[in-house]
Formats: structure tokens, C-alpha cells, sequence
């Protein structure tokens, strides 16, 4: 099991005397990937349940332990996938570096949009894509407010860079508020083909959007996302050479959207046996197992004052899930002919909209302090609250129209 799979980072053999050139990093791969290891055991030792989430599907064993097994098992493949992204990045240089990240950040959240397209759960796509802007925008800022407020009375970012992803965050409202709305208003069959037309042209407008959002910041304005910390800290060399972490990247890749595939097809089986409802599971369960390294590096870089950084990744995700996942969706299901729309239900329009405000709100004086971050965080468990109560049955559904 494990014991297979820790040395995956290593590649097909002979890579171990690659030299790396990175400043800082290991002299070749096989101590890169003990450095790896070493530096998160917990997560490194997780990957045992790849391949038993594997075989759980395979042997057909009940689906809760098939969505448990492969859910445990996309958390490592995460960290994983951001690991080696990172050393990729390394070495193409900062605008280069800076694009393959942000791409590469919510693959995870698009493997299991597509997986969920494809097996026609797309209340549970939506679900998962306003939990993951959710997760990042209450539970993550908000863990990472508190713990940076209890080593440091107020901490300061900079207030232009949390101004602009505020504004694209209120533009990701307003592009699936006014179909929702529209939809709601308008409820008759002909209106919701229109409804699915505007939905993917929509869709179309916002990757442009996002595209120019990642010019303005790795291009023209790169200065307001960086703060004044950016330069306090030379970072540490790369684990990986090049070559080996994009095989590492690929074969990761590969295999969580094996895992995703699983983990979607056992839903329904899940949902039925745990008696909770597919929202729960879309809005609270799955945006863990995509954001898990990102909540852990944002809160760990709060806990050393380094708020631009940790802002970045929280507020940066919720943006990218707005403007670069929620389109692809929309797109994806264009491509497999299933009607994913912008039309998402008007209560969980409703949580977004106030998720927003909220923390648009707290943004606003670029400080942040411990109390700010319980706000957060009690706002958080408020709405997880609602859709853990919330019943199984389909006319007990937050996602369905009445």
C-alpha cells in the first residue's frame, strides 16, 4: 500500500542523481523527496489510502467507505499536486510560476466538477463550487485571522490588493445572481433554454474576466498583491528538479481524477445511508479535500505575520473559484451536453451574497485582528449548521426549485 506509493515523487528510476540547481534545495531527487516526506509526515503517510480507495471501488464495497476511502485519499494527492506545482514553478520564473500556480491551485476543484458532470450530479457541482468559495472566504480567512490574532494584536495587508478581489468576488455574485433571479422569476420551460444559453455565454465573459484579472496581478499591478513582507523572506529552494515534479504533477493529476470519479460515483449511495443531504456534502465535505494544503499554508503563513500571502491564497481561491472554475463547469457540461447552469438555487444565492458582504466588510481597513477572525469562523458554522440539519429527501432539498 503506502510503502508504494511514498517514493511516487521520485519517478521512474534513474531520476535520483538528477542535480538540482534550485538555491537552497537537496543535491538530487531522492533526498528531495525525503525532504517531502519529512516535511509533512501525516500528509505523506495519508497516501497509503490511495491505492485502498482504489480497491474499494474496484471490489464494489459499500459507498461510504468508497466515498470515505477516496475522499482521505484526495487530501495527500492535493498537497501533492500543489507540492510539485510549486517546484515547477520554481524554475519558469516569476510570471510563468505565477500562472501555472493559479491554474494548477484548483485542479483539484475541476477534476471534481468534471467527475461530477459526467456522472449528472450537478446539484452537487454547484454545491461543491459555492462551498469551496465559502470555505476560503469564512473558514480558511477566518482560521488564519484568529491564529495570526493570537501571536499579533493587529496585523496589516494591503488594502488595494483585498479591494480588488473583494470587487471581483461581488462580480462572481452578480454573475450567478442574475441567472438565478432570472430563472426564479421567470419559471417556464422556454426560459430556462434561454437560461442555459446565457448561462455558458455568461461563462465565456467570466474566463475573459479572469484572464485579465491574472494580467493585472502577475502583469501591470503585480506591487498591490505583494505587500511589504514579499521581499522580508528569501524562500527555500525547490524539493524537485523540473522534470521530476511536472511527472510527479502528471501522475497525480491522473490518479485524483480516478479518485474524484470514484468518490462522485459513491454519493449517491453515501447520501441515502448517512442520511444527510447531497448540499451538505458538496458545500461542507468536498471543498476540504481540494483546499486542505492551501487552508494549511494560508494559516501557517498568518501564524508568521506574513498577511498579504495568506490573503492571497484565501481570497485569491474564492476569486479563482468564481471566475475560472464556476465558467470551466458551465463550459464542461457545454461539452458532455448535461445543463449545468449559472442558476443556482436562491438560498444558497442568498448565503453567498451575505458571505460576501461579511467579509468585504471585515476587508475594508486592511488590519485584521483575532475577533474579526471569530466572526468568520462563527458565520461558517452557522451555514454548516443549516445544511447539516437540512433532511435527505428530494422535497427537503436547498437546491431544487418549489
Amino acid at each position: 500500500g503506502g510503502r508504494d506509493y511514498a517514493p511516487v515523487p521520485g519517478g521512474p528510476g534513474g531520476d535520483c542523481d538528477v542535480v538540482n540547481k534550485g538555491h537552497g534545495g537537496p543535491s538530487n531527487d531522492c533526498e528531495g523527496c525525503l525532504n517531502i516526506v519529512r516535511g509533512q509526515p501525516i500528509l505523506a503517510s495519508m497516501l497509503v489510502f490511495v491505492p485502498i480507495g482504489i480497491a474499494a471501488h474496484v471490489t464494489e464495497m459499500a459507498p461510504p467507505l468508497v466515498f470515505g476511502f477516496n475522499f482521505l485519499a484526495i487530501i495527500p494527492l492535493a498537497w501533492l499536486i500543489g507540492k510539485s506545482t510549486e517546484d515547477v514553478a520554481a524554475s519558469l520564473g516569476q510570471t510563468l510560476g505565477g500562472l501555472l500556480n493559479a491554474t494548477f491551485g484548483n485542479i483539484v476543484e475541476m477534476l471534481l466538477c468534471i467527475a461530477g458532470i459526467r456522472n449528472n450530479e450537478v446539484v452537487v457541482v454547484q454545491c461543491t463550487l459555492l462551498g469551496s468559495i465559502l470555505s476560503n472566504l469564512l473558514l480558511v480567512l477566518g482560521t488564519a485571522f484568529l491564529v495570526g490574532g493570537y501571536f499579533y494584536p493587529t496585523q496589516k495587508y494591503s488594502q488595494e490588493g483585498a479591494a480588488t478581489q473583494c470587487s471581483l468576488l461581488a462580480m462572481t455574485v452578480f454573475a450567478v445572481g442574475l441567472p438565478t433571479l432570472y430563472a426564479n422569476i421567470l419559471d417556464q420551460e422556454e426560459e430556462r433554454e434561454n437560461m442555459v444559453e446565457i448561462s455558458r455565454w455568461s461563462s465565456v465573459f467570466l474566463l475573459f474576466t479572469y484572464i485579465s484579472y491574472l494580467y493585472f496581478q502577475l502583469g501591470t499591478h503585480r506591487a498591490l498583491f505583494e505587500g511589504d513582507d514579499a521581499d522580508d523572506e528569501e524562500e527555500e529552494g525547490p524539493d524537485l528538479s523540473p522534470g521530476t515534479a511536472a511527472i510527479v504533477l502528471a501522475i497525480a493529476t491522473v490518479v485524483t481524477s480516478f479518485s474524484t470519479d470514484f468518490l462522485l460515483h459513491a454519493i449517491k449511495g453515501t447520501v441515502s445511508s448517512w442520511d444527510v443531504s447531497q448540499e451538505f456534502i458538496g458545500i461542507i465535505l468536498l471543498p476540504i479535500i481540494g483546499n486542505a494544503a492551501e487552508h494549511y499554508t494560508a494559516i501557517t503563513v498568518a501564524a508568521r505575520d506574513k498577511m498579504d500571502l495568506s490573503l492571497g491564497v484565501a481570497a485569491g481561491s474564492s476569486c479563482q473559484m468564481g471566475l475560472l472554475v464556476t465558467p470551466f463547469t458551465v463550459i464542461v457540461g457545454w461539452v458532455y451536453g448535461i445543463e449545468m447552469t449559472l442558476n443556482f438555487h436562491s438560498f444558497q444565492l442568498a448565503v453567498l451574497l451575505l458571505a460576501v458582504f461579511l467579509t468585504t466588510n471585515i476587508l475594508s481597513n486592511g488590519e485584521s485582528n483575532w475577533l474579526e477572525g471569530l466572526m468568520l469562523l462563527v458565520t461558517y458554522l452557522i451555514v454548516s449548521l443549516i445544511y447539516f440539519f437540512e433532511g435527505s429527501g428530494d422535497d427537503a432539498s436547498l437546491a431544487t426549485l418549489a
